[in-house]
């Protein structure tokens, strides 16, 4: 068949000793939606031990794939990860899995039912175009995961209430151009840069009254006297936002400056500082997989 090739392994010598056979790795394509903020893109461990989550995405999709294959050597990437406190949602995260020593060849129909065994897996997790992508398909993943624009969606309270002015102003950005240190929080893994990234657009709106008592009774444990305060005290503080960025730009240090290390941010914006409550990646640009052929 097309998506692998079968290779011999003669161990020289006086006589023929052995022989193995096996598969070329073939290469799988699809997208993931994660609907979890307690569940990593990767399995997550610390001092190469203890895993620190109950599963992943990487593992909820492979599992199924791995029985059925006949090989625990699947490894996935993905164009770019969102943080483990950050849903994936829209149309999903564009994926690939490279499958080496599989024992079997999966038709597209078994594809089809492989995917749907995944998707019962975790309630939080699904992937959807489940199928065979070439090894040069796979590039695009490679190459994008910087250079596609990718679009959020995100909670943010600032310090002091905003007027319709300061958010008006604020829904006028358009191809903002920072200037991004590597983020405190990543330092210990990735080289100390400053990063130019672009903020494509950027459009902001107040919670309602409803969705601010909504937060607010998920959040804290309160008399209704200090809930109706805390109403209140939130009113024209809390906003959702929308952006649209450049791939690779550190969302969560665009809206609270990283202590000026991201300029300009958010709290420049608008003149107060800012925190980011919750984090959603609302979509990623890239056209994957790729039709079949």
């Amino acid at each position: 068949k097309q998506w692998y090739q079968r290779r011999v392994a003669i161990t020289a010598g006086t006589l023929i000793t052995s022989i193995s056979i096996c598969r070329e790795p073939f290469y799988l394509g699809g997208r993931y939606c994660k609907l979890s903020r307690r569940i990593s893109q990767t399995p997550w461990f610390v001092d190469d031990d203890k895993q620190m989550v109950d599963t992943s995405v990487e593992e909820v999709i492979t599992g199924p794939l791995q029985r059925y294959l006949g090989t625990d050597d699947i490894r996935m990437h993905a164009s770019g990860r969102e943080d483990i406190d950050v849903r994936m949602l829209g149309n999903g995260r564009p994926f690939y899995l490279q499958v080496t020593g599989s024992r079997k060849i999966p038709t597209a129909t078994k594809l089809s039912e492989l995917q749907d065994e995944i998707n019962k897996v975790h309630e939080c997790v699904t992937i959807h175009s489940l199928r065979f992508v070439t090894q040069n398909d796979t590039d695009q993943v490679k190459n994008a995961q910087d250079s596609k624009e990718k679009e959020y969606q995100c909670v943010i309270k600032t310090e002091t209430p905003i007027t319709e002015d300061q958010l008006q102003q604020l829904n006028s950005t358009r191809n903002l151009v920072l200037e991004q240190k590597t983020p405190l929080r990543v330092l210990h893994r990735r080289s100390p840069l400053t990063r130019p990234k672009t903020i494509v657009s950027l459009s902001c709106r107040f919670l309602t009254e409803s969705e601010i008592r909504t937060a607010v009774a998920q959040t804290t444990d309160t008399t209704n006297e200090d809930f109706e305060q805390m109403v209140k005290d939130n009113s024209h503080r809390l906003l959702v936002a929308h952006i649209t960025s450049e791939g690779g730009t550190y969302i969560k240090e665009f809206v609270h400056g990283d202590f000026g290390r991201t300029v300009p941010n958010v709290g420049t914006l608008l003149g107060t500082s800012c925190d980011i409550l919750q984090l959603d990646v609302a979509g990623v640009s890239l056209p994957w997989p790729p039709p079949s052929s």
